[in-house]
């Protein structure tokens, strides 16, 4: 952990901000609470956020100074003083959100993903967008609210969890052999159960449409990855060349350097890749919205029952990304 701290230290004088984030992100998740002090985790969560300040990652700034504040006892008022200021500039670009659950035991997500301990009440920080907040506890249903967080303001959501019944514990229990299920029995009850939304013949097109939309958007961030890579490499390529004494119009002139059909594949390569990245995630966005249409069409064409069927869609957008949530048990 020292030594990533000492690496971030260099990273950060040198005004290597991506290094330093990388550096303080790794002795972030290497600090632990048996071989450190309070202040090594504070102090470390600190620079790590202003880090993410630096970089435009308002919400992970916001949430790591938060936290790193939380423990502002152990810090000296040097370092508390800095943490605040960027606090301060961290959350006007963000969304605060004050989530309580009942019961306190019941696991807290985010846009899908878990925020990742235990409480009753918790203080998150979103971008501005519309976000999905979901509340699971043992043995109990999923309860939903979605929000729509809005830059430098404060959201008050509470999300009651309820318990599984008995009706329902009951329905899962094990029918032994010498026993009918009266719900089997019955041709009404069979004739009403909910089908699940692959049985139908969309499904086989479900299941080809959410192969060729994960392989589309795979494909799209490999491509722009690849742009990615190759634009880094050009522009530390022009710091040198600069230095070197090169110009703007230096392969325009007649007698240009050898280097410069170099330098003009690697652009066409940069523009290439980036090209197909764009096409890639954009086939990739027209699969997933018709796919996830599919579920709908049949609900309207076909009398099925969404609720039944346990399916839910949600978008979800934020400063940097769109797309959809969608949820539920086949």
């Amino acid at each position: 952990m020292k030594d990533h701290v000492r690496r971030g230290q260099r990273a950060r004088a040198a005004g290597q901000w991506t290094e330093a984030h990388a550096a303080y992100k790794a002795a972030f998740d290497a600090a632990d609470p048996e071989s450190t002090t309070e202040r090594e985790r504070a102090e470390i969560a600190g620079e790590l956020g202003l880090c993410e300040l630096a970089l435009g990652k308002y919400r992970d700034a916001a949430e790591h100074l938060t936290w790193s504040l939380e423990q502002r006892e152990a810090l000296p008022a040097a370092l508390q003083k800095r943490f605040e200021e960027g606090l301060r500039k961290a959350t006007p670009h963000v969304a605060k959100l004050r989530v309580s659950v009942d019961p306190p035991d019941a696991e807290v997500f985010v846009d899908g993903k878990a925020v990742g301990r235990i409480a009753r009440v918790y203080t998150l920080f979103v971008e501005p967008g519309l976000h999905m907040v979901r509340a699971r506890a043992p043995g109990g249903e999923d309860a939903f609210q979605s929000v729509r967080a809005v830059a430098k303001a404060e959201h008050e959501l509470s999300l009651h969890v309820p318990r599984a019944s008995v009706s329902s514990a009951k329905e899962g229990a094990p029918v032994s052999a010498n026993e009918t299920p009266r719900a089997l029995s019955s041709p009404a009850a069979a004739q009403t159960r909910p089908t699940s939304p692959w049985a139908s013949w969309p499904g086989t097109a479900r299941i080809g449409g959410i192969v060729v939309t994960t392989a589309t958007a795979a494909a799209g961030a490999v491509f722009l990855l690849r742009a990615h890579v190759v634009h880094s490499n050009l522009r530390e390529r022009d710091i040198t060349l600069r230095a070197q004494g090169w110009t703007s119009h230096t392969c325009r002139e007649a007698s240009a350097p050898a280097a410069c059909a170099g330098i003009r594949d690697q652009v066409n390569e940069r523009d290439l890749f980036a090209t197909l990245g764009k096409v890639s995630l954009a086939t990739s966005a027209v699969f997933g919205v018709a796919t996830a249409a599919s579920f709908f069409t049949e609900v309207a064409f076909f009398g099925g029952a969404p609720k039944a069927a346990g399916v839910r869609l949600v978008p979800v957008t934020t400063n940097d990304r769109a797309g959809v949530l969608l949820e539920g048990a086949w």
